[in-house]
């Protein structure tokens, strides 16, 4: 057994952890901030660790950091734009190529843009590209591998800011006619969420019991999250400065997604959304069976050309 990582969460013990033996953990948008912490918290509690970044360069100067502060050298390290479904599906068979199975997958990459609406270029408004579509694909993509592991776990970052995009436009869910920096942010959020409850339920229906499936929210944590909204809106600017004071450290906002990555304690958890290392309350409000459905629905859409067939997407496609 790996030593346990202790506790975390000042004297309140809502992180303390039990973790569990060796696992292959993969990291999205582990060059800064949260997934940084995440994946430094992981590799000393001994586990394989694979990381991601968008930049070669920072992902570089983690992946050295990582074994130099823990002397596991059991680290991997691969780069790829995850705003490009094209980008995604290569790091994902790449991925697919090295390792015969994944114990857990942690969709930590994310992103925030400015006041004037901007597509890919495979044409995706880009919040929701790297927020929704890429966690959607990739999870996809990887599902056989995850099914491969006696005990898999999904973890999806998301956010409170879930609450703030408003009404979900479905003739609009790209945001074409109605973009705003906080609605393409918070809706993107909430999609996400529902995506991952699907994939939980679509497990569950398949029989399928060992992948679990959950969302995290980090609360406010200080990251690079805003890094271009902030130039790009002034708005955000001013919001940062002030919210400044109440915000927390990208270690204090990684610990539920280490928590939910290897502690004990959330073993066969699935279909959940944790704060601060336990379930949240959800108002029923944000809580959508046909939302769900049809976020589902165009995101396969939109990633029909780099999807495969596998067990979840069977129901789809019949």
């Amino acid at each position: 057994m790996i030593n346990n990582y202790g506790s975390w969460l000042h004297s309140s013990q809502l992180c303390e952890v039990k973790t569990m033996k060796k696992k292959i953990i993969l990291i999205t948008g582990a060059s800064s901030g949260i997934g940084k912490e995440t994946a430094l918290a992981l590799a000393k509690q001994g586990h394989k660790i694979i990381i991601h970044g968008r930049n070669p360069e920072k992902t570089k100067k983690v992946y050295e950091t990582i074994i130099n502060e823990n002397g596991n050298k059991d680290i991997d390290m691969y780069t790829a734009d995850l705003s490009l479904m094209s980008e995604v599906k290569k790091f994902a068979n790449k991925i697919i190529e090295h390792y015969d199975h994944i114990d857990v997958l942690v969709n930590n990459a994310g992103g925030q843009f400015g006041g004037t609406r901007e597509v890919t270029a495979e044409g995706h408004e880009k919040t929701l590209a790297i927020n929704t579509l890429y966690p959607f694909l990739l999870t996809n993509l990887l599902l056989p591998l995850l099914m491969k592991s006696k005990s898999a776990r999904i973890v999806t970052v998301a956010s409170e800011s879930y609450r703030q995009g408003g009404k979900p436009i479905y003739d609009d869910i790209e945001l074409e006619r109605n973009y705003s920096l906080f609605k393409s942010y918070g809706l993107s959020k909430l999609y996400v969420w529902w995506i991952m409850r699907q994939f939980a339920t679509r497990l569950k229906e398949k029989g399928i019991n060992n992948v679990t499936v959950n969302t995290v929210e980090p609360g406010s944590a200080i990251t690079s999250l805003a890094r271009v909204s902030m130039k790009k809106h002034p708005l955000m600017l001013i919001i940062s400065i002030l919210w400044l004071p109440f915000m927390r450290s990208a270690k204090y906002g990684a610990k539920t997604s280490i928590y939910m990555a290897t502690s004990e304690n959330a073993e066969g958890v699935t279909g959940k959304f944790y704060g601060k290392c336990k379930e949240k309350n959800i108002n029923k409000k944000w809580l959508s069976e046909e939302g769900e459905q049809k976020i589902w629905d165009f995101c396969i859409h939109a990633c029909e050309p780099y999807l495969t067939r596998n067990e979840i997407l069977e129901e789809v496609s019949e």
